[in-house]
């Protein structure tokens, strides 16, 4: 069975993060043009190559090939698997019914979170013929291997979704992967040798991007990561994750970027990582997502000693009730903690900000900004915040706005950076909420001292690159937003 792993290009955007549970664009500029080695499909590719498959993966968008040139690639496939997003589902259907026109035998398969939560909105174009809901890694090994023996067999596999006639059918859940360490090491050989991914925030490349667990213990209302994981959190072992480490090493990755929802929760695990980086001697440096409050100063200094160099945080909000009306769990002085730890440690952090959330006014808006410059983080991301599919945020939008449900009431590709039903649940209109995003970027970013600060910590032509690539993208937006 001949398999075609594809990130597609994008004709709306630079690049496209699909392989998070939301999505991500800005035309690469709220980011600073990061473009990021597509991790869920790696695994995929990788799964299915262990089990007999000829398989070859495609990013198009790292290599900036265009539809007519993936078309040429894939006219001699049974089979072209993708992920999707909320952001990216539609141009994303559109690329595979294109294909689907060039080799009218291709079966084309999308994963995500957009099946996995509006599975008859993502069954709706005819560019897609399967969807796998939730984890997609055993679903797509069983898929593959029914493919082979015929349309009644795959049918009957759990976790798809598919069309039979004018009839969505939607199968049962599949059973999660309770064992994580059964699960194949990625394999990096599948990446286009001759691309060099650029990360504003990555130290060291090249670079690669890993998950060590599935799951969050936060229950935000705006997240979709407790119900795609299932209320819970699944580890790989400390010796899984520090073979995983051996390995890119070994294939010359000078840094990972774990992309785990928060990566430092089970102690005894986080201590043996990185006492185990330690102990070997591995020269690697890393970056890594944490939850406020549960990380002391103490692990801070070992992580640091392990090589993590950043830390990526959801502030969210600086008023108290407006974390908790989002169910949060944190408070702001757990926050100021993490970030003046972190300064007297060393380590580099960046803030996840959301403007909009429920009870937003134009009052806790500059109380939300003052905070962040308050806490002085390296970087920051403001984005607005979105009802997206799989939240109680979502559930409750679409009971005023029940067209929202079918996917087709609101154009999603613009997410974060424009306002979307967000006058159900703050005193601020879509224009506000935009403008008020390009002001923080322009509070934070512009100032004479953070500009200064920046200058000090280049080190080298390539780190004045790189600073310059992004001082460019984020100045753009912070003037024109997503234009």
């Amino acid at each position: 069975m001949k398999v075609l792993v594809l990130n597609p290009i994008s004709r709306l955007s630079k690049n496209v993060v699909r392989d998070v549970l939301y999505g991500c664009w800005c035309k690469g500029k709220r980011i600073g043009g990061a473009t990021v080695p597509p991790f869920g499909l790696l695994m995929v590719a990788t799964v299915l190559k262990k089990d007999g498959n000829d398989v070859i993966f495609l990013d198009a968008q790292a290599e900036q090939l265009d539809v007519e040139k993936i078309k040429i690639c894939a006219k001699d496939f049974n089979v072209v698997i993708i992920a999707t997003s909320t952001m990216s589902y539609r141009e994303d259907a559109e690329v595979l019914s294109e294909l689907k026109t060039a080799n009218p035998n291709l079966k084309t398969v999308v994963f995500g979170s957009h099946p996995t939560f509006l599975p008859h909105s993502a069954l709706s174009n005819e560019g897609v013929d399967i969807i796998i809901r939730r984890e997609p890694e055993y679903v797509i090994r069983d898929l593959i291997r029914e493919i082979k023996k015929g349309d009644y067999f795959w049918k009957q596999v759990r976790g798809i979704g598919y069309r039979n006639g004018q009839e969505y059918i939607v199968n049962d859940y599949y059973p999660f992967i309770e064992n994580l360490d059964e699960l194949p090491y990625l394999d990096t050989s599948f990446l286009p040798k001759r691309v060099d991914y650029f990360n504003p925030i990555v130290k060291r490349t090249p670079y690669i991007t890993i998950s060590t667990s599935r799951g969050c213990p936060g229950r935000c209302t705006f997240c979709t990561a407790p119900l795609f994981d299932g209320m819970r959190i699944r580890y790989q072992s400390g010796d899984y994750v520090l073979g995983q480490i051996e390995e890119f090493l070994k294939n010359g990755f000078k840094e990972i970027y774990f992309r785990d929802d928060t990566f430092l929760v089970d102690k005894d695990r986080d201590i043996e990582i990185c006492k185990g980086i330690i102990d070997k001697g591995y020269d690697i440096t890393w970056i890594c997502n944490v939850r406020i409050g549960m990380v002391n100063k103490e692990m801070m200094e070992l992580i640091k000693k392990a090589g993590c160099h950043l830390i990526k945080t959801g502030v969210e909000s600086g008023v108290q009730e407006i974390l908790d009306n989002v169910k949060k769990g944190i408070k702001i002085e757990q926050t100021r903690n993490v970030f003046k730890w972190a300064k007297e440690v060393g380590i580099n952090t960046h803030a996840h900000v959301m403007l909009g959330m429920p009870g937003e006014t134009k009052e806790t808006l500059k109380r939300t900004v003052n905070f962040v410059l308050e806490l002085e983080p390296t970087t920051a991301t403001f984005g607005i915040c979105t009802p997206y599919p799989g939240t109680p945020l979502f559930e409750e939008v679409a009971k005023l706005s029940p067209e929202l449900k079918d996917g087709t009431s609101a154009d999603f590709s613009k997410l974060h950076t424009v306002g979307l039903f967000n006058e159900y649940y703050t005193d601020l209109n879509k224009q506000e909420l935009e403008k008020n995003v390009r002001l923080a970027y322009r509070r934070f970013y512009w100032r004479i001292s953070y500009l200064l600060e920046m200058l000090t910590k280049i080190d080298g032509i390539k780190d004045l690159k790189k600073f310059a690539i992004a001082g460019f993208k984020i100045f753009d937006f912070s003037l024109q937003g997503d234009e």
